[in-house]
């Protein structure tokens, strides 16, 4: 009775272990491995998978989405297929990187290669996602072995290299070259002791305090002398630039006074020839003026032609001068008015009766006058 109250007993313990361990497997699994679990595939093509397999981890930013369901050498590298929760998305600035550990454990990261501005959501079904390897450091270490051994190589034939230089400096350098040396070396003392009291000259000129603030004027200047400067060249740019227009300008203007050179200097000959002969003109035309037989060499000669010309002038101007007196006396104005309104009146009369003419002139046609 005792044996199978013990064996009841550790019946249920071992029934309760199972319970719990079953109740902690649930609690801390990501059910990724449920075959009624929704997901996705996508494609990812890398140059090399190394310790990738199914069920491989994907992660993206640390955080699992998925698992590698397959993986498949292609011509261009290794084509992996992975399952990605329905909840989970990748975006198209993400690139996916494959990683190993130290111990081969190989892991798929997506991590952001760009700025998510303007990132979409990758769909299934599209072309394969370019991913990338990043070296273990394992890989580093195997990478860097050739490196290292052809370092050291170097390294050993430089050492060899250095000890053939000292051999032949031993051997060239005697008892002469080392008192050469010690020469060298006195002179290289005095050359540094005159350096030193160089500077020294050169510290009190810059040591002065005087100096010191000028400098330091200068120095605040000198943006100034810059902008200054720039604003000379500034001013020169343009002015080159209107010399350039000037002569641009010039040149469009002496451009067709080249192409008419040779009729602008016949023009030029002609109108000096015509100028030629007009002075020759008024040559000849003050010489006949000059000439005493000549009208108007008589008249600038002949005193006696020209105080009668004179006279003649003055009785013209006093005969102006009376018409002029007799315009303006009242009297003779009327009598001139009364006059011409007597010709109008019979002009008026011989338009209405041309016939008056003819009995005026014929005595027995003449007509008593109405009274």
């Amino acid at each position: 009775m005792d044996d199978r109250k013990k064996q009841f007993r550790v019946g249920v313990v071992v029934f309760a272990t199972m319970i719990v361990a079953s109740i902690l497997i649930l609690m801390n699994s990501d059910f990724s491995w449920s075959p009624f679990r929704e997901q996705y595939q996508l494609q990812v093509l890398v140059d090399q998978a190394p310790g990738v397999a199914p069920d491989t981890p994907v992660r993206r930013r640390g955080i699992l989405i998925g698992r590698v369901a397959a993986v498949e050498d292609i011509d261009d590298g290794a084509l992996i297929t992975i399952n990605i929760d329905a909840e989970k998305h990748v975006k198209s600035n993400e690139q996916a990187r494959v990683q190993t550990s130290l111990i081969g454990d190989a892991v798929i990261e997506f991590s952001p290669e760009h700025s998510a501005q303007g990132a979409q959501i990758v769909q299934p079904g599209g072309p394969p996602l370019r991913g990338m390897y990043n070296p273990s450091p394992l890989d580093l270490i195997a990478n860097l072995q050739g490196d290292l051994k052809q370092t050291i190589i170097s390294l050993g034939d430089a050492g060899e290299e250095v000890a053939k230089l000292a051999d032949q400096l031993n051997t060239v350098l005697g008892d002469q070259d080392v008192e050469r040396l010690s020469r060298l070396v006195s002179s290289l003392e005095v050359a540094v002791g005159e350096f030193g009291e160089v500077m020294s000259n050169v510290n009190d000129v810059i040591g002065d305090e005087e100096f010191k603030v000028q400098l330091k004027d200068g120095l605040a200047k000198l943006p100034k002398v810059i902008e200054d400067a720039n604003e000379i060249l500034r001013v020169l740019e343009v002015a080159v630039g209107s010399a350039d227009q000037n002569l641009k300008n010039l040149q469009g203007l002496t451009e067709p006074l080249g192409k008419r050179g040779p009729q602008i200097v016949n023009s030029i000959e002609t109108g000096v020839s015509n100028l030629s002969e007009l002075l020759g003109e008024f040559a000849l035309l003050a010489k006949n003026v000059n000439n005493s037989d000549g009208t108007i060499g008589k008249l600038i000669n002949d005193d006696s032609l020209y105080r009668q010309l004179a006279a003649t002038v003055s009785q013209a101007s006093g005969a102006v001068q009376d018409i002029r007196m007799l315009i303006n006396d009242r009297d003779i104005r009327l009598r001139i008015r009364q006059i011409l309104d007597d010709i109008r009146v019979f002009a008026d009369k011989i338009a209405r009766d041309p016939a008056r003419v003819a009995r005026g002139v014929v005595p027995g046609n003449r007509e008593l006058p109405i009274k």
